[in-house]
């Protein structure tokens, strides 16, 4: 059963906080490639959460 994950007005500034913190000490590929993972990781947890569970 998949799941919906919904960002929170913090978790969006957050995460943009993290994404223009790396783009001052990255390179544009390697930015790039952080938010498609990171992306393609919500995706999996979306159909696999019990990969978070203890």
């Amino acid at each position: 059963m998949a799941l919906e994950i919904v960002w929170t007005p913090q978790a969006e500034k957050g995460f943009e906080k993290i994404v223009v913190h790396i783009a001052e000490n990255w390179t544009k590929r390697e930015v790039q490639n952080f938010i498609r993972e990171s992306f393609h990781f919500f995706e999996l947890l979306t159909e696999h959460p019990e990969i978070l569970e203890k």
